[in-house]
Formats: structure tokens, sequence, C-alpha cells
């Protein structure tokens, strides 16, 4: 059975290990610059008025990455992993691109439909662009999921930075000729096509006559997609439900600028998570035991994060919040640490649904995450403060049963050596 792992003759595997890392790292780093200072030279060439339309669509980008491209390029790499064969992903490519274009036409139509309310145009401009967002999410997962599964960890960094990077060119070019917000909107569409770079990742082998093995690919896909939403919306939305629950503009400007801040860590962290994936995986078809190890180091992690990230909160992140945002933005150091905690239990959230990737059973980190999410808004109903003491701790009480609901659920099947099926 072959496995995808990239050798390099005369290096180490532990230091090809941290260089692959590394390089993961920074092209992870720098794809979430990028995609700020794309939506910055946006608003500040068109105005935070013009630029409305543009600020849609890359929010719709942003969910479409969560939904779509996470959970491809990690059935991709658990795939050739687990399987050592692309066969699956070979027989599953044309009803990946069918649900896909399908569910562009969708999003699509429905946004054309909605296209007042959401782009306060009445062309179809937009709702064709956010169409063909659905499809580059896509083929960014799919070209991302061939470079990882087959080692090419250096390829797959340089594709995640320079998919934004592309965009900041296009954004400038659109600045420099004094264009209106669809050129933007193109430029953003336009940044999908970087990974056609490497277009050969896009072909898989068949091996005719294999029998299909391992759980269903849309239902590991859907397992991962729906985990990987709860998670983001947990961690992103509490400057709007802030705002929902009656909180000041400044405070939801500070929660904002604080969680921001706080998520540098986890974005490094997503984009050195298909080499976890592949490790993670090997580790798991070998043996039922294999990830106990991981689940007492993800704990661990956690613990010594969080008990780091309350120190900084305490003492010194609120003055360098002030200074370089300015004076306006202020919070009690007990919120931002509280925040700092309740990201460090997401970074934790993030290695558990790995693991449960690994076994072949996300589904489970869609459970966890929902059960997390019923106990959170019981608590904020119950909570007698103020509006910001419960978003800010409604927000760690989330993140601390997803924590907890997916450390139980990520033990090893019970009685099997290889990955359950789901």
């Amino acid at each position: 059975m072959r496995r995808f792992r990239r050798v390099s003759a005369g290096e180490p595997a532990r230091r090809r290990t941290a260089r692959d890392s590394a390089a993961l790292a920074v092209g992870s780093g720098a794809n979430g610059l990028l995609a700020y200072l794309f939506f910055l030279i946006t608003t500040r060439a068109l105005g935070a008025a013009a630029a409305a339309p543009v600020s849609v669509l890359w929010t719709y980008w942003s969910a479409a990455a969560a939904v779509l491209t996470f959970p491809l390029q990690h059935w991709v790499v658990r795939t050739l992993a687990a399987e050592g064969s692309e066969d699956t992903v070979a027989r599953s490519l044309a009803r990946i691109w069918q649900a896909s274009l399908g569910l562009g036409l969708v999003t699509g139509l429905g946004s054309y439909l909605a296209r007042d309310q959401l782009f306060h145009r009445g062309d179809a401009l937009f709702p064709v662009m956010l169409g063909a967002v659905t499809l580059g999410s896509c083929l960014t997962g799919l070209v991302r999921g061939g470079l990882s599964g087959r080692g090419r960890f250096s390829s797959t960094a340089v594709a995640m930075a320079g998919e934004n990077a592309l965009r900041v060119v296009l954004a400038l070019v659109a600045a420099a000729a004094g264009a209106t917000a669809p050129a933007y909107g193109a430029a953003l569409v336009a940044g999908s096509l970087m990974v056609l770079v490497w277009r050969s990742a896009l072909t898989f082998r068949r091996e005719p006559g294999r029998p299909a093995t391992g759980p269903h690919p849309f239902s590991i896909m859907s397992g991962i997609a729906g985990g990987s939403l709860i998670s983001q919306i947990v961690l992103t939305g509490s400057p709007v439900l802030l705002g929902l629950v009656g909180g000041r503009p400044r405070e939801v400007t500070a929660v904002f600028v604080a969680l921001a801040v706080w998520r540098a860590p986890y974005l490094v962290a997503l984009g050195v998570t298909p080499q976890l994936t592949q490790l993670l995986t090997t580790r798991a078809v070998r043996g039922a035991g294999g990830l106990h190890s991981v689940r007492r180091l993800v704990t661990l992690f956690v613990i010594v994060a969080a008990a780091v990230a309350a120190v900084l909160g305490l003492s010194v992140l609120g003055p360098v919040l002030r200074a370089i945002f300015g004076s306006d933005v202020h919070l009690a150091s007990s919120a931002l640490a509280l925040l700092g905690v309740g990201t460090s239990l997401a970074l934790g959230s993030l290695c558990l649904l790995l693991v449960l990737l690994a076994y072949g059973r996300p589904r489970r980190a869609t459970a966890g995450w929902l059960v997390a999410v019923a106990v959170a808004a019981v608590w904020a109903l119950a909570w007698q403060g103020g509006s910001l003491d419960r978003v800010v701790s409604t927000f760690v009480v989330a993140e601390a049963v997803a924590f907890v609901a997916l450390l139980a659920m990520a033990g090893p099947p019970k009685g099997a050596p290889t990955p359950e099926p789901s």
C-alpha cells in the first residue's frame, strides 16, 4: 500500500517536519495579514459605504473557507494518509464538483433575489461573484488537499499566501485605476485562481477494481464542515452578540480588537493543521491507542496556554492595545484575560477536531459544538449582569464546554484498531 510522504534524501525526518511546520505557519500568517490588507485597500479606496458589497462578499468568502475549503482539504489529506491510495478521491471528484456547482447556483440565485438588501445594487454582478466564490473555495480546498496529502507542505504554504497576495496586487491595480466596487469583488474572486499554478495537484489516480473503503466522503466532509463552521462562529461572533444584547459601540469595537489579537496564534495554527491531519491519521490507522498521548498533550497545552493568556490579559495586553489602537479601545483586564482563556480553549478544540478526523469520526465534533452552543445559550439567558460580562462569560463557557465534549469524544474506537466508519 503506497503512503503519500515526501522523502528528502539525507534530511532527517524531524528536521523536515520542523521545516514544513515553519513554512506552513509563515504561509498561514502571511495569508491572514494579506487578507486584511486587501480589505484595508478596498475600504480606503472606495470608502466605507461604497465598499459594503465587497464586505458582504468577503464575509461569505470567510464562511466558505470554513464550510468548503477546510473540509475538502482535510478530507483529501486524511483519505490519502488512511488509505494509501488516491482512488477514493478520484472517484469522488465528479460528485464534489456537482455539489459545489449546485451550491454555487443556489447561493448565487439566493443572493440575487436579495441583492438590494445584501449589495444595495440592482444588477447581478455581485450575486454571480458570490457563486464564483463558492466554486473557488472548492478549487482551493482540493488543490491544497492534493499538495498537503502528498507531503508538499512548502507548496501548500506558498499557495495559501499566494492566494491573498494576488488579491492584494489586483486591488492595488484597481485602486490605481480608480475602479469601482465590482473590480474589487472580481479581485477577491480571482484570488482562488492562484492555486492553478499547482493544477497537477487536482489529478488523482484511479485504481480500477479497488473496493471502496473507509467512511463515506460526504459523511467525513459534512462532519468537518459542521464543526469548523460552528467553531468559527463562536470564535468570531462575540462582537455581533454584544451589539445585539445592547453593548456600547466602544465595547463592541474593543472586543473585536481583543479577539483579533488573541486569534493570531489560532490563525497560524490553522495553517499547520494539514500536516497534523496527515501525522495523526497515520498514527490512528496503526492502532486504536495511537493518539492517547496526543490527547494528553493537547490538554496540557490548553492548561499552560490558558494560564499564560490569563497573566497577559491581566497585565500587559490592555496597555498594549491602547498604545496600538488608541485610548478608546479599552476593556477591563479581567475581560481581556477571559477572552484569552477562551481562545486557548479554541486552539485545543481545533486539535481535538483533527483527532476525531484521524479516527474518521468528525461528526462527533459537530455534536460537541452543538452541545456547547446550547449550554452557552442557557448561560447567556440566565445571566443577570451587564452586557459585556454576559458576552465574555458566554464565550468562555461555549469554548470550555466544547473542549470538554470533544476531549471526551476523541478517544479511540473501542475494540477497533482502525478508524470507525461514520
